[in-house]
This record gives structure tokens, C-alpha cells and sequence, in this order.
């Protein structure tokens, strides 16, 4: 397996015991390529694998932004303390699998193609996710 998939998923078990994981958002952010994110045009790629990888790596950044408020949202809505900590504990299993899930997604690639795939995967996951947290909300 690439060292980028294992720094990735080896990194994030140190933040596994919180319910509002902002671990992948930032290690994304710290990866050395978004030294480059303010030359990135996100609106007009020109097929550029590295600018695709920056762009996709600050939207995944963005969704998971999302995610983290509608997870406390919906978990404010709460009022049994067993119950919101296995949601809590429910979220942070989630957490892992979307990067086991895209862990796999991207296996078989190399290079950049292997981060577009791993983190094009994540942002599919997390949306579904919102999408979840969001019919969890509007149906409390």
C-alpha cells in the first residue's frame, strides 16, 4: 500500500476518541502539495493532476466542515446520555470505515491518481453521510 494511504490512516487513530473528528480535514491541510492550494484555479482546471488534487483535497476540506456541524447539531437534539454516546461511538466507528473504505477505493493506484481516488472517495462518503445526519435532524 502506498505511504500516503498509510500515513493517512495511521495518523487519524490518535483523534479516534472524539465525537467532532476534524482529523482527516487536517492532515489533509497539512499535506506538502497545499503549499501550492493559491495557484490552484478550482473553477477552471486544466486537467492538471496535482491542481485536481489540491482542489479535491479543499473541497473534502469543506465537507467535512459540513459534517462536523450536523453531527453536532443532530447530537445537541440528544437528551439520553447512553444514547448520544453510542452515536457518538456510532460517528467515530463512521470515521475509520470512510478511510478504510477509501483506502480500498484507491489501491491499484500510484501517484497523484492514488490521492484523487482516496480523497474523491471520502468526499463521496462524507456527503452521504451529511445526507444521513440531515433526515436524522429533520426527523427528531
Amino acid at each position: 500500500m502506498n505511504r500516503f494511504i498509510l500515513i493517512l490512516i495511521g495518523g487519524f487513530f490518535c483523534n479516534s476518541g472524539i465525537a467532532q473528528d476534524h482529523s482527516d480535514a487536517n492532515l489533509m491541510k497539512s499535506q506538502p502539495y497545499m503549499l501550492h492550494a493559491d495557484k490552484a484555479d478550482c473553477d477552471s482546471m486544466d486537467g492538471n493532476n496535482a491542481e485536481h488534487k489540491i482542489c479535491l483535497n479543499l473541497e473534502f476540506q469543506k465537507v467535512d466542515s459540513i459534517l462536523n456541524k450536523r453531527f453536532l447539531t443532530y447530537i445537541k437534539e440528544i437528551e439520553s446520555d447512553s444514547i448520544r454516546q453510542k452515536i457518538i461511538e456510532y460517528q467515530n466507528a463512521w470515521v475509520l470505515n470512510r478511510r478504510t473504505e477509501s483506502a480500498i477505493e484507491a489501491e491499484g493506484y500510484r501517484g497523484h491518481m492514488l490521492s484523487i481516488a482516496y480523497i474523491s472517495n471520502m468526499i463521496f462518503i462524507t456527503r452521504k453521510r451529511i445526507e444521513e445526519l440531515e433526515q436524522l435532524i429533520k426527523y427528531k
